[in-house]
């Protein structure tokens, strides 16, 4: 949707609110959000990336969207609350031109956004809207401070965040909604994407169109995405569904071209289910003090892992959790290890991949405050 077509629809909202109270239900293009997470921080630009970054990339990689804030959501329930002095003021100073170069540097892509205040009563609201974009938008590097993940696809759906390039399963369901755009052709933005995507997860992956009978795959030495023509046997016993069933990926199902539209199917898979090599928590702990320029100690540890997003609570169980902490988006750095399936044995652990990214935060003198509540004593 483009920034003119959510105007009108949150015009309607915001009418719909005043005249009957009735909420539109968080979906594909809404979210609410009660007021902003200052994180210690003083730069409206800044406050606003932290908060919003991911949403903007996910609503701009999808069909665009609109979150209004200062409405409280608790499970499902919507009450409008309106926002703080606090809020309202730091809203106030956001300049929308240096959030799209901030895009620019995140992404070589600007953002097209909207923020704009409204009123219900004597309460204030503000509604940012994020327009929906021809091109695929992925970190180009790291952005620890973002949550951004260098080459990491997020996009919307069933009102949540997905991480396109987390499994087969997720890929598959985002190259279905791209493949069904009629602004871009198909192949056309996924030679662009691919190459990125493969820097990241450097797996083998084919893409199958049945219908024209092609196969698509990642052509390293020119960094394009190559296509060839090949008969396709979509009967049971055909190579490619052999190959499925197979595979870890065979979720996605049998190749057919009778589904009513154009097919896509992904051969192979972005990130394996196979039991991954990892260290335990103490170790990653171990290894940090070893490099870190700051100490830090084994509860400090639980916290940097809640402020990165990577689990839901700092108090967690490293050992036989009652529910699995960790947050999927972040499983290349953490996730729970089942080691006995019958005594139900299973831990928290992580990649060795974690350590750089979190000495990093560690070594940031200017964000012990906001993470630690003080400031963390020099490595001896």
């Amino acid at each position: 949707m483009t920034l003119k077509d959510l105007n009108e629809l949150v015009i309607i909202t915001i009418n719909n609110l005043k005249d009957h109270g009735v909420f539109p239900k968080e979906n594909n293009h809404f979210d609410f959000k009660l007021e902003l997470n200052f994180f210690g921080l003083t730069n409206p630009i800044e406050i606003f990336c932290k908060n919003f970054a991911k949403d903007i990339l996910s609503f701009s990689n999808a069909h665009g969207g609109i979150i209004m804030l200062g409405i409280k959501d608790e499970n499902g329930e919507l009450t409008e609350i309106g926002l703080n002095e606090n809020n309202l003021n730091l809203l106030s100073k956001i300049d929308l031109n240096l959030i799209a170069q901030k895009f620019e540097k995140i992404t070589n892509v600007g953002v097209n956004i909207d923020l704009q205040l409204f009123q219900l009563g004597t309460r204030k609201f503000y509604y940012l809207l994020i327009e929906k974009q021809s091109q695929v938008l992925i970190p180009i590097n790291e952005f620890v401070e973002y949550n951004l993940n260098k080459g990491e696809i997020i996009y919307r759906l069933s009102s949540k965040n997905k991480i396109a390039n987390h499994s087969a399963q997720d890929f598959n369901n985002f190259l279905q909604m791209k493949s069904n755009e009629k602004n871009k052709e198909f192949m056309e933005i996924w030679s662009k994407v691919l190459p990125q995507m493969f820097d990241i997860n450097p797996k083998e992956i084919l893409i199958i169109n049945p219908t024209n009978n092609k196969i698509y795959g990642f052509n390293g030495k020119d960094r394009i995405l190559s296509s060839s023509e090949i008969e396709i046997d979509k009967t049971d016993q055909g190579v490619f569904n052999i190959i499925l069933n197979a595979i870890s990926a065979g979720e996605i199902g049998k190749i057919s071209d009778d589904e009513g539209k154009p097919l896509y199917k992904i051969v192979g898979q972005v990130k394996s289910g196979a039991p991954r090599e990892h260290i335990s928590t103490t170790t990653l702990l171990t290894e940090i003090r070893k490099v870190a320029k700051y100490r830090i100690s084994s509860v400090q540890l639980k916290i940097l892992f809640k402020y990165l997003g990577w689990v839901d609570n700092e108090n967690f169980s490293v050992e036989n959790p009652s529910k699995d902490p960790t947050n999927s988006e972040y499983s290349e750095f953490i996730w729970l290890e089942n080691f006995d399936k019958i005594k139900k044995s299973h831990k928290v652990v992580c990649s060795d991949k974690a350590i750089e990214k979190l000495v990093e935060i560690i070594d940031n003198k200017d964000l012990h405050m906001s993470i630690f509540s003080r400031n963390l004593k020099k490595n001896t």
